[in-house]
C-alpha cells in the first residue's frame, strides 16, 4: 500500500517528539499543558518568562529527576512547536510588567497561545490509552452514519446556522468510528476463524457464522449503498462552500466573526473548504472498487468486506466439516460388538520403521490423520560402477628444488645491496641476487607498505619501524642467478629499522 503523506503531516510526524530535547523529553507536552491550563493565572500573559517559571515550579519530572530548564532550551522547543508542529502561535503584544517598586511598566514582548491543532493533540493522545474501550464495531453507529449521509444529501441545505457544519463533522466522526470498528472486527475475525478451524469448534463456528450473516453482512451492504451519496457530495461544487460558511452561522461563538475580522474569516473559510473537500475525497476513495483505490486507501470498504467474506467461507467449511464428521453411535456400537467376537484372530501389520516417514512429502509426519494417505515407497536400483585407482593414475609430480638456507650469506648480501647505514635501507633499482632468502625478505618487506603497523615484519630478526613505497621508481625486478624467472614488485620502497 502506497500512501501519500502531505507536507503538514510530515512536519507533524517529525515534530512528534515535541521539541526533541534530550534532557527534557516531556517538555513539549508540558508547555502545551501550561498554555492550555493555568486557569488560576489566566490574567498573566503567556510570555517566555511565565512559561519558564511555571515549568520549573510545577512541571519538572520527579521520576527522571529532571533538572531546571533554561530559557535557551525553552526557546528551541517553542520554535519547533510553532514552526513545525503548528501547535502554538506567537505574536508581539504590549504587556504590563510589575517593577520592584510596585509600579507597572508597559513593554512589548512575544506572547504564546495554543492553537486548535495543539488543543486537539493534547486531548487526543490520552484517548489512545482508552482505545480498547472506545474502538468497537456495532450496527448502531453504522445506522447513524447512514442517516447523516442521507441528511447531508437533502436538496435544500440551511447554512444560516452551524447545524450543517456540525452534521458534517459528526458524519466524518461516525465514519471514522465505523472504520476503526470494522478494522478491529476484521483483525479479530482473522484470528478467531483460523483458531476455530484448527481446533474444530463446530458449535462456536456455527454461532459466529450466523452473527456475520445476520448482522455484519447486512450492515456492510448498507454501507456500500452509500457510495453513490458520497460521490454526489464529492462532485457537488457548492457543498464545501456551504459547510464552510455554516461554521459562522447565527449561533456561532467565533471571536473573529464578532469583531468582523474579514481577513481571518476569509482564510478560515478557505481552509474549511479544503478540509471538506479532502475528507470527501478520502471517503470517495474508500468506496471505489478499483484495485488502485483499494491499494491506496487503508479504509477501503471492499478490503474489509473481503476479510469478512473470507472468514465466513472459512467458518462455513469448518461447519460443514464438523457435520460430515458426525458419528453414528448405533453403527459404531455394532462394529465394536462384531470386533469383540473375533478379536483373537485379528492380525495387525508390522510396525512401519520410524525413518520411512521422513521419505514422504508430508507437512507433519507425526500427524496420524494423514497416515491413511501415505503410500509405500518405491526405490529404483541404479547400477554403480566402481573404479579402483592404481599407482599409474597418479599425476606426474615435479621434484622439489633444494633450497640452501644460508642465513649468514643472505644477511651479508642483504646489507650490501639495500642497506645505506645501520638503520636505513632503500630498494630503488633492479637487483641481481645470489640468495633466495634475500629475495624473499625483500618481497616481504615491500608487502609492509600496505600496513601502518609493522609488528609482523622483522627481516633477519630485526624489527621494522617504517616502510614507505616510492611510486616514482616504477616496477622493480628481483632475479636470482640460479633461477630462470624474475620477480617484479610494483615500486621501490624505503625502510627503517
Amino acid at each position: 500500500m502506497v500512501l501519500k503523506i502531505s507536507d503538514d503531516l510530515r512536519s507533524l510526524l517529525l515534530a512528534t517528539n515535541l521539541g526533541r530535547s534530550r534532557d527534557h523529553p516531556l517538555a513539549g507536552w508540558n508547555i502545551l499543558t501550561i498554555l492550555y491550563g493555568n486557569r488560576a493565572s489566566a490574567e498573566v500573559p503567556r510570555t517566555l518568562g511565565f512559561i519558564v517559571d511555571q515549568y520549573n515550579l510545577n512541571y519538572l519530572d520527579a521520576i527522571s529527576e529532571e533538572n531546571q530548564i533554561t530559557d535557551a532550551v525553552i526557546k528551541n522547543i517553542l520554535k519547533i512547536l510553532d514552526e513545525e508542529a503548528k501547535f502554538i502561535e506567537v505574536s508581539p503584544r504590549k504587556i504590563r510588567i510589575r517593577m520592584e517598586s510596585g509600579a507597572y511598566h508597559m513593554q512589548q514582548a512575544p506572547v504564546y497561545r495554543i492553537t486548535s491543532r495543539g488543543i486537539e493533540y493534547l486531548t487526543m493522545i490520552p484517548k489512545v490509552l482508552d482505545a480498547e474501550s472506545t474502538v468497537t464495531a456495532n450496527t448502531a453507529r453504522i445506522e447513524e452514519y447512514c442517516w447523516l449521509i442521507a441528511k447531508l444529501n437533502q436538496s435544500h441545505l440551511d447554512a444560516s446556522n452551524t447545524r450543517l457544519f456540525n452534521d458534517f463533522h459528526n458524519m466524518i466522526s461516525a465514519y471514522s468510528d465505523v472504520m476503526k470498528g470494522m478494522h478491529k472486527l476484521g483483525e479479530d475475525l482473522d484470528e478467531v476463524s483460523n483458531d476455530l478451524a484448527f481446533n474444530h469448534g463446530g458449535k462456536v463456528a456455527e454461532h459466529l457464522n450466523s452473527m456475520l450473516h445476520q448482522k455484519a453482512l447486512p450492515a456492510y451492504k448498507k454501507l456500500i449503498k452509500q457510495s453513490s451519496l458520497i460521490q454526489k457530495l464529492f462532485k457537488n461544487q457548492d457543498f464545501a462552500d456551504q459547510v464552510a460558511r455554516s461554521r459562522f452561522g447565527s449561533d456561532s461563538l467565533e471571536v473573529d466573526q464578532a469583531i468582523d475580522n474579514q481577513l481571518k474569516l476569509s482564510t478560515q473559510i478557505q481552509r474549511d473548504k479544503e478540509y471538506v473537500h479532502d475528507q470527501l475525497q478520502i471517503l470517495s476513495t474508500s468506496f471505489e472498487p478499483t484495485a488502485t483505490a483499494i491499494d491506496s486507501s487503508y479504509d477501503s470498504i471492499y478490503l474489509i468486506f473481503n476479510t469478512i467474506l473470507n472468514s465466513i467461507n472459512l467458518l462455513s467449511v469448518e461447519y460443514d466439516h464438523i457435520r460430515e464428521q458426525t458419528v453414528d453411535i448405533k453403527q459404531l456400537t455394532s462394529q465394536i460388538d462384531d470386533l469383540l467376537t473375533h478379536y483373537q484372530t485379528v492380525k495387525f501389520p508390522k510396525q512401519i520403521p520410524r525413518h520411512l516417514a521422513q521419505d514422504r512429502l508430508v507437512s507433519d509426519p507425526n500427524d496420524l490423520l494423514e497416515a491413511s494417505t501415505l503410500g509405500p515407497i518405491d526405490y529404483q536400483a541404479s547400477t554403480a560402477n566402481k573404479h579402483i585407482a592404481t599407482i599409474e593414475d597418479n599425476p606426474d609430480v615435479a621434484e622439489d628444488d633444494i633450497v640452501v638456507m644460508d642465513v649468514d650469506k643472505a644477511l651479508t648480501e642483504f646489507q650490501a645491496l639495500v642497506m645505506k647505514d645501520e638503520t636505513n635501507g632503500i630498494v630503488d633499482h633492479n637487483l641481481e641476487l645470489n640468495s633466495i632468502l634475500t629475495r624473499d625478505e625483500i618481497m616481504r618487506l615491500y608487502s609492509a607498505t600496505g600496513y601502518d603497523h609493522y609488528e609482523s615484519f622483522a627481516p633477519f630478526g630485526r624489527q621494522v619501524k617504517q616502510v614507505t613505497a616510492m611510486k616514482e621508481t616504477g616496477p622493480i625486478w628481483l632475479h636470482c642467478q640460479n633461477e630462470k624467472y624474475s620477480v617484479q614488485i610494483p615500486s621501490g620502497f624505503y625502510f627503517k629499522f
